[in-house]
């Protein structure tokens, strides 16, 4: 081969080009990125609406369904998904994934502002943004101490939060649990209408008396000075002597109708750490940066600014990603070296020589090296799929290598120079060697290609093992010929040592066994029949054992926490449910795994993220020890519990779900409700729940428009007075030091309490008059939805449950099965399977699909490689074997059917087919040479055994580190290697016997047909047919 000659009569040249590899590759190494997945842009946008204080109905019509109808409009949409919660509307816009985010964002920007007038006047602008599905936390810090919360708060808004910002990487800074400073000016209904004043009077007169306007500009001369008028409030007692209105002459202040004071903004979460109250901050990195290298400038950030912090005042970090991240590298780098260690000794054990040892050690870590290159031109992280692949493609590695050295020291063994072997060698393996590696490129390259939002992750794992093939035939071909040109010897007679004579002794039994495979692959060839019958049987009980294996679609791992959720009746203060996170966290704390809590409590939900001892440390799982605190918790009144353990694969969410959606809300929601008793019957699931909640209970005033027009009251105008008062009403900033506070005007605490104060609102009416807002209104009690969700513009139910004992897809399949079997669904209702269980079935279809491509290519490749449509089939007859001990691998592993073991049995088709490539390749060569395909059939075994079984040795021992990890992530990977390592003991065995007999059948069934005279198919070789018996 023309490179092969080149590297070998020119070894400085290549070996530069080796060294540039190796250099380039190890400073792309340190440039990667390290993250827990590939950084994928997704077209989704987001559309954020606020209406303060509205209720959700409200929101579904005014808001919510003209949204959704513009968007629908706009092409490549492919799914609506809108959240609605009480003065809010969330809506989440999927497109196709051929749509550019830049693009999509702007043409929703385009079809919302477009309806911008016909929504509600008083919305805040609608914020639009490119949905960011890594803006999760990076880290979640804990501030607590003795300072009182309000110092705290303005210490972590005026240093922490603005020192975090200058961290290159962090995109935003979350704050949870804080105090803000407002001035709340409360005023007295009793006073108002002593004085004749109405509340939207009050309103706008301290809003205008709290402004600072340009006025113009004045030019003297050669200069321009510009005016403005600064009516700002200065103090509190400027708050006091603002004039809200003017009767009979006189005057009226503020301090006549209202008190003001410095107080704080009511708050919308508590935070908690180790049981006492905290302030919480989530770190959420900017799209593409390095998670690892982020985090790791935010701890050093963190020890400058705690070493500023004043007396009484700490800083935790609660949870830090990058930690379960850095370990999960850390263990496949530790996993690849051992699997490079353990097939560098089967190299040295078949071939007895530390020169070839030496140079299948140099190619591999070399070829991994050079892979780091492709991944930066690509753009590629280090993450869990891409070193997945790595991990993957050691035993592929090496196998090219080794089946070129092995060539290469039999042609020594012929008595040939090393150059002469090296070249010759090289070339009678090159087209084999050629056609393997491609076969491995072809069944990858359509994992790359697998759609939907599974194939974006999929993308960086099938490409890696590609590029890394594609850099191993490369070695195979340049720097493993002229090495081999250059430290291989003819072999010598030397003083063994023990380890000599143990290698001599262990070749001496493998030649052997090569002579017993070469006598029962005679006999074989001679029963071809009764082989095939045997093997289908085999191949037909194995597959008896698939429904035995359970299915996941991702294995749990062991993260090192667990996630305790609990939803809270609608219409709790914010207080109450705080005390029901202290009553769970009271449980918590009797378990010795647990090392830190930190809790949020927000209205109607507690989060808790219970860290947990190393898993070296404690005897129990985090599943075990998440189960039995679900068990310790269910005593607990008035929540709605979900329990998880932590995993490195997805978290939102739970377990399984199902959506229900319609537009008669009424029969979905009494078919939801069965649903839910049916799915509470089953054992395995577990804090079973609806996303349908009643919501607070409600007074409606109806405004009667007749009279309102009657005695001349402006409605809207009525709406906003209430809203003012009961809910408050932002009336302008008070500047202090620098800072900026909101001024919030609402009626006084004691008045806000009853209804009954409806009665003393005025508002003005014709002629200036106080009408009593009783005469133009009535109140009507009503319970309305705490939150709404819709679906491509149907309103949606959402049932979701966790699963415990057995497999996810197992009981996601039993369910839907009664669903089907035992319940009638209404007219107008459609159920389907929801969440993250509706994306990972669509990406267990496509990974199927993307198999059944590469096999096709698989077969398209060897076709070439063969010049002929028949032969192929020979070796595709070998991939069934693979499955057989694929499935038996995971059965005695006790692993699940899942998308990482799938990808394991993706990886056996290539393995498969390269012995089957290897096998054949050699019987065409012989058959050429005159042999009869017989006897071609039996000197390819004898001769192509070994580099078979070392290749096949080297890969299952590669494997063995994956198989049995321990460490960060290792219970993801496991079922790969399970699957690798079974399919390849009984695919290797089977095939050394199945390809040969059913390649024979072939030429058979060709040479009747040829002596029938019909010319179907191309000669498979010039030789000679030998008769079978």
């Amino acid at each position: 081969m023309f490179v092969t000659n080149i590297s070998i009569k020119r070894p400085v040249f290549i070996t530069v080009i080796i060294i540039v590899f190796i250099v380039v590759g190890m400073l792309c190494y340190q440039g990667l990125s390290i993250n827990d997945m590939p950084q994928a842009d997704f077209p989704y946008v987001t559309v954020a609406i606020e209406q303060h204080g509205v209720a959700p109905d409200q929101m579904e019509t005014n808001v919510a369904k003209k949204v959704e109808e513009a968007i629908g409009q706009i092409s490549g949409v492919k799914h609506i998904y809108t959240n609605i919660s009480e003065g809010a509307c969330n809506v989440i816009v999927e497109f196709d994934l051929a749509k550019s985010p830049d693009v999509a964002a702007q043409e929703v920007r385009d079809k919302v502002s477009s309806i911008r007038k016909s929504l509600p006047s008083d919305i805040e602008e609608p914020i639009i943004a490119k949905y960011d599905f890594s803006a999760t936390p990076i880290l979640s810090l804990a501030v607590s101490g003795t300072l009182d919360n309000r110092a705290k708060s303005k210490i972590v808004d005026d240093v922490i939060t603005k020192s975090l910002y200058t961290v290159s990487g962090v995109g935003s800074v979350k704050v949870y649990g804080k105090e803000e400073r407002e001035i709340k000016i409360k005023v007295d209904l009793e006073k108002l209408a002593e004085y004749g004043l109405v509340p939207a009077e009050m309103v706008s007169a301290i809003q205008s008396g709290n402004l600072e306007v340009p006025a113009g500009k004045v030019t003297d001369g050669q200069s321009e000075i510009s005016l403005r008028t600064d009516n700002k409030v200065k103090s509190l007692e400027d708050f006091y002597n603002i004039t809200v209105g003017e009767r009979s002459g006189r005057e009226i202040k503020v301090r006549d109708v209202a008190t003001v004071s410095d107080g704080i903004k009511d708050k919308d979460s508590i935070s908690y750490y180790d049981g006492k109250e905290a302030i919480g901050i989530d770190i959420i990195k900017q799209s593409g940066s390095n998670t690892v290298l982020v985090s790791d400038n935010v701890k050093k950030q963190l020890d400058f600014i705690k070493a500023n912090l004043p007396q009484g005042m700490s800083i935790d970090v609660v949870a830090d990603n990058s930690v379960s991240i850095r370990d999960s590298v850390n263990e496949v780098v530790k996993t690849i070296l051992e699997g490079c260690v353990l097939a560098i000794i089967i190299v040295f054990v078949f071939l007895r020589e530390w020169e070839s040892t030496l140079i299948s050690g140099i190619s591999l870590p070399t070829s991994i090296v050079t892979t780091f290159i492709a991944m930066k031109v690509m753009n590629f992280s280090l993450n869990t799929m891409s070193l997945m692949a790595l991990s993957l493609a050691v035993g592929l590695l090496i196998d090219d290598a080794i089946v070129v050295i092995e060539n290469i020291v039999r042609h020594l063994h012929m008595g040939k120079s090393p150059m002469q072997a090296a070249q010759e060698a090289t070339s009678e393996i090159g087209l084999a060697v050629l056609a393997t590696t491609f076969a491995v490129v072809a069944v990858f390259v359509p994992i790359a290609m697998v759609s939907g939002i599974i194939g974006k992750y999929f993308v960086e794992f099938g490409l890696t093992v590609a590029f890394s093939m594609l850099v191993s035939l490369f070695i195979s071909f340049t720097l493993v010929p002229m090495m081999s040109s250059r430290l291989l010897k003819p072999e010598q007679k030397t003083k063994k040592t023990f380890v000599g004579h143990f290698l001599d002794w262990f070749n001496d039994k493998f030649d052997l066994l090569g002579t017993t495979y070469s006598k029962i692959l005679k006999v074989v060839l001679n029963h071809r029949l009764i082989t095939i019958i045997v093997t289908i049987i085999i191949f037909a009980a194995s597959m008896r054992i698939i429904p035995m294996l359970g299915f996941s679609f991702i294995p749990s791992t062991d993260a090192g926490g667990v996630n305790i959720s609990a939803g809270t009746d609608s219409g709790l203060t914010l207080e109450t449910v705080g005390e029901k996170a202290k009553e769970i966290e009271a449980k918590l704390k009797k378990y010795p795994e647990v090392t830190h809590m930190y809790t949020t409590v927000s209205s109607d939900k507690i989060s808790i993220y219970a860290k947990l001892t190393e898993k070296q440390e404690r005897e129990k799982s985090s599943q075990q020890i998440a189960s039995e605190m679900r068990e310790d918790l269910k005593g607990i009144t008035g929540i709605e519990l979900a329990v998880k353990a932590s995993s490195l694969g997805p978290n939102e969410g739970k377990d399984v779900s199902f959506v229900i959606m319609g537009t008669n809300m009424e029969s979905m929601q009494a078919f939801a409700l069965k649903a839910k008793r049916l799915l509470s019957q089953d054992p395995h699931a577990k804090d079973v729940a609806l996303d349908l909640k009643t919501g607070k209970t409600e007074t409606k005033l109806e405004i009667n428009r007749d009279k309102a027009s009657d005695l001349g009251v402006n409605v809207s105008l009525a709406a906003a007075t209430i809203q003012a008062l009961f809910d408050g009403i932002d009336a302008g900033k008070f500047e202090w030091a620098g800072d900026r506070y909101n001024v919030r005007v609402s009626l006084q605490d004691d008045q806000r309490k009853s209804l009954d104060n409806l009665d003393g609102i005025y508002v003005n009416g014709s002629n200036d008059q106080m009408i009593p807002l009783a005469n133009v209104s009535q109140k009507v009690l009503s319970t309305s939805y705490s939150t709404i969700h819709r679906y491509d513009r149907l309103v949606q139910i959402e049932l979701s449950a966790n699963v415990e004992g057995i497999p996810t897809g197992d009981f996601l399949n039993s369910y839907t099965n009664k669903l089907e079997n035992e319940m009638e669904v209404p007219a107008g209702v459609i159920v389907k399977v929801g969440g993250m269980n509706e994306t990972m079935q669509e990406g267990f279809s496509s990974l199927v699909t993307a198999l059944l491509m590469g096999i096709m290519f698989m077969f398209l490749v060897m076709a070439m490689q063969f010049e002929s449509f028949l032969d192929p089939i020979a070796i595709m007859f070998s991939l069934p074997m693979a499955l057989i001990g694929a499935v038996l691998g995971l059965y005695i592993a006790g692993s699940e059917l899942s998308i990482l073991s799938l990808i394991g049995i993706i990886l056996l088709m290539g393995l498969v087919a390269k012995n089957g490539i290897l096998l054949i390749d050699f019987t065409k060569q012989k058959m050429k040479a005159g042999f009869e395909v017989k006897e071609a059939l039996i000197e390819a075994g004898a001769v192509r055994l070994r580099p078979i079984l070392m290749t096949t040795l080297a890969m299952i021992f590669g494997m063995i580190p994956v198989a049995i990890g321990s460490g960060a992530g290792a219970e993801m990977r496991a079922p790969m290697g399970h699957a690798v390592i079974g399919g390849l003991i009984t695919s290797t065995l089977l095939t050394l016997f199945v390809v040969p007999v059913v390649y024979s059948l072939l030429d058979s069934l060709k040479m009747t047909f040829r002596r029938k005279g019909k010319k179907t198919v191309s000669p498979m070789y010039p030789g000679k047919s030998a008769p079978f018996h």
